[in-house]
């Protein structure tokens, strides 16, 4: 029973660490920048997603390491492919690769190296009077399979995000779409492999599902609220979760923000045990930058899961601190908690550190070391990963 255990802990990890870092631009720490919400430099209001002409812009300004040019020139270097193309003000085109290098080890076995192609996309938006459309389309080789729209093995198609929408009022403060949308919930952090990520099910990397959502975004007010109607690029039906997510974020100063949150879905059959399963998430989250060069980000979770004859109520959290020294270079701690209550399982946990440098416009690297202690039957397994990421955006 035990060496089953060590098996499963470690399929689980190895799931969890071989995407460490998901598909781009979800920094909630640009509140350093007094950008509390989201929908000026991203199509999606809720953040994590294509960028518009103005983020493109800041990301040039306020994301890359700057090499002594003027505010000017470091934003045409963000523009779409450095500049050299100017599109409408209505359109935003953009792509990613992510590729990587990992060593990872279970209970100090041997250590594992893999190459991953994390990410290879390319997405589109338009808008035209107050309707807006967006969409997304990639290669996977690793994971993102919730996401596929051709199957293949080991390589598929996939399309993480494609909706319609339109813009309530002449503002531009509402907007109601209907697709494949990013599940509004707590933090939208680019860790997507985090407890509080992979529990919620809430990452920006494979987690998205088709339905409805109404999007408020205010000066100091924002959320989201989506009736979730199943994600159809899973088969078959009885696999898809039905019901609602949403957050609702206050921001009483640039660079303070606390949000609630709160999930509840239901299935027919859960992809691991078959059985029918109401799932529930319920917490808070809160962002700070006392100082520019530093922001404080976290996020608390109740969680529970109820099937027929089995039901856990746990909770999944962390904490991280982001320091800036010098713009485009990052150095962030990360500490993070789970109880599954799963036959009363003691805590898991874990850490991060890591170091990300946008040395320039359109191109960043990231190293990641991830240690973690989980809670399984009978066993408590550590598991360590380093991984090495190069990430390029149109």
């Amino acid at each position: 029973m035990k060496a089953l255990s060590l098996v499963l802990a470690a399929l689980a990890f190895s799931a969890a660490t071989s995407l460490v870092t998901p598909h781009a631009h979800a920094y909630a720490w640009m509140i350093r920048h007094g950008y509390t919400g989201c929908a000026t430099c991203h199509v999606d209001p809720s953040g994590g997603s294509l960028l518009t002409p103005y983020g493109r812009a800041q990301g040039g300004i306020l994301l890359a390491h700057r090499w002594g040019e003027s505010d000017e020139v470091a934003a045409n270097r963000g523009d779409f492919l450095f500049g050299a193309v100017h599109l409408p003000v209505n359109v935003s085109v953009g792509g990613d690769f992510r590729g990587a290098a990992m060593l990872a080890a279970v209970d100090q076995q041997r250590v594992q190296a893999r190459a991953i192609l994390m990410q290879a996309d390319v997405a589109a938006a338009a808008s035209v009077g107050r309707f807006r459309a967006q969409a997304s389309v990639g290669f996977a080789t690793d994971g993102a399979f919730a996401a596929s729209i051709v199957g293949g093995e080991g390589a598929r198609l996939v399309s993480r995000s494609h909706w319609v929408g339109v813009d309530l009022g002449s503002d531009r403060q509402v907007l109601l779409r209907a697709g494949r949308i990013n599940v509004p919930f707590g933090i939208r952090s680019i860790e997507h492999t985090l407890f509080a990520r992979r529990d919620t099910r809430t990452d920006v990397n494979v987690s998205q599902q088709h339905g409805v959502s109404l999007a408020y975004t205010g000066s100091k007010v924002r959320g989201e609220v989506m009736a979730i109607l199943g994600n159809y690029q899973i088969h078959p039906d009885r696999y898809r979760e039905r019901g609602y997510a949403g957050f609702l974020e206050l921001a009483p100063t640039d660079r303070f923000a606390i949000g609630v949150s709160s999930e509840v879905t239901h299935a027919a059959a859960d992809l691991t045990t078959q059985n029918p399963t109401l799932r529930q998430a319920h917490g808070g989250f809160l962002r700070y930058s006392p100082a520019e060069w530093i922001v404080l980000s976290a996020e608390a979770d109740y969680v529970a899961r109820f099937e027929p004859a089995h039901r856990t109520h746990g909770m999944a959290g962390y904490a991280q601190a982001d320091f800036e020294p010098r713009q485009g270079l990052h150095f962030i701690g990360t500490v993070e908690c789970r109880d599954s209550d799963v036959n009363h399982l003691p805590y898991s946990y874990g850490g991060w550190a890591s170091v990300a440098w946008f040395f320039v416009p359109h191109a960043d690297v990231r190293l990641d070391g991830v240690l973690q202690s989980v809670a399984v039957p009978f066993a408590r397994v550590r598991a360590e990963a380093l991984v090495l990421q190069l990430h390029f955006y149109l």
